[in-house]
């Protein structure tokens, strides 16, 4: 029997077969159009710029690869993520992602989504050493500027190659001024404690003065203390730090348990929790001429009335003026001047009682409700 008598017996059947051989074809047509248009060294070249406004290093052990699946990225093999000048990594893993979106490589536009890595090791030391190399001084403050997100999947926090959480799961967005930033994040520790962290703020550049917005920040630790505080920030470099936040935080009562629950959008309130809740109203004045930078303090709960000021600058040297005291030396009162009044307050085994201080000038008690509420969100995730 003939082909043409082949077909003419069994139309169907051939037409079928002719339509999935035309869509394998256009797949394999379009694998190789969108792997001819992720070209890895671009991408890679433009989160490694992207990084670098960070103070960051991003380096690998083989070339980049193009991935499809489940949607357009570059592999990364050998990834480690060091502060510039180390020579331990920050962050290190054995593979990496660098999600393309689909918009972007259609478009033959260079854009990062997000960097994904599974299973990192992170060095809580090269973490503090890139903190404590943003700028501290006077001038106007900078913003790194990172356009791509981050995803780290089951890493684990390391400080001097010991292991301190295990279970790291975290996600941000990119932060960019005029873009709002989130931040998610849980980990456990070696007692399997959980704990989880949402962050969500809005950057904004206002006349050299960097401006956090609707600034929204929940901790939460299984069986342990929860925590919410709200309201904007600003600071125009040096100690022109300027805040006004207000929140509370809940303490598991004896006998009971406060259990951590998902933290709640940012234009929510916190929900009450089971134990001992305490509201706080917190204000920092920036310095001024010849006054320095004043944060003052309001919190109230069971048994706990504090208000009180302190001007954080004087505090290492009243400190080292403590430690370098002679025995016979009255101590000098610390730079604080309020009021608190505590039924009871234990730390370890010293356990007090009806303590009340007086230290200073009274100061103007502090209302949480003239503490300026977070402005509503335009947009978020």
């Amino acid at each position: 029997m003939s082909a043409r008598d082949a077909i003419a017996r069994h139309p169907w059947r051939w037409i079928a077969t002719a339509v999935i051989v035309l869509i394998l074809a256009l797949v394999l047509a379009g694998v190789l159009i969108v792997r001819s248009l992720l070209q890895p060294q671009r991408f890679t070249a433009l989160l490694q710029s992207q990084l670098a406004n960070a103070g960051l290093v991003l380096s690998v052990d083989k070339p980049a690869s193009p991935a499809l699946w489940p949607h357009p990225a570059v592999q990364l093999q050998g990834f480690r993520l060091s502060v510039a000048g180390a020579t331990t990594p920050l962050l290190s893993a054995s593979e990496a992602r660098i999600v393309v979106p689909w918009r972007a490589l259609l478009h033959r536009e260079l854009a990062v989504e997000r960097l994904e890595i599974e299973n990192p090791r992170i060095d809580l030391d090269q973490l503090q050493t890139l903190l404590s190399r943003m700028p501290h001084g006077a001038g106007a403050p900078r913003l790194p500027r990172i356009g791509a997100g981050l995803r780290i999947v089951n890493g684990t926090l390391v400080r001097a190659d010991e292991p301190l959480l295990f279970d790291v799961n975290a996600e941000t967005g990119p932060l960019l001024p005029g873009t709002l930033f989130h931040m998610d994040a849980t980990a456990r520790n070696g007692a399997d404690r959980g704990g989880k962290l949402s962050l969500r703020m809005l950057p904004q550049y206002q006349d050299g003065t960097l401006e956090f917005e609707q600034l929204n920040l929940q901790i939460g630790v299984e069986q342990g203390a929860q925590a919410h505080i709200a309201g904007d920030a600003s600071w125009r470099g040096g100690s022109e730090l300027g805040a006004s936040l207000h929140g509370g935080f809940t303490l598991p009562a004896h006998g009971s348990v406060a259990v951590a629950s998902t933290p709640a959008p940012a234009s929510s309130s916190p929900s009450p929790m089971p134990g001992r809740s305490y509201t706080l109203a917190l204000q920092v004045h920036p310095a001024h001429g010849a006054t320095p930078m004043t944060a003052a303090l309001k919190l109230d709960g069971e048994g706990k009335h504090v208000n009180m000021s302190v001007q954080p600058a004087a505090l290492p040297g009243w400190w080292n003026d403590v430690l370098g005291s002679a025995p016979a030396t009255a101590l000098a009162m610390p730079p604080v001047s309020g009021s608190a009044q505590l039924d009871a307050a234990d730390f370890g085994p010293l356990q007090m009682r009806g303590v009340k201080i007086e230290s200073g000038r009274q100061v103007i008690p502090l209302d949480a409700s003239s503490v300026a509420a977070p402005k509503p969100s335009s947009s978020g995730r």
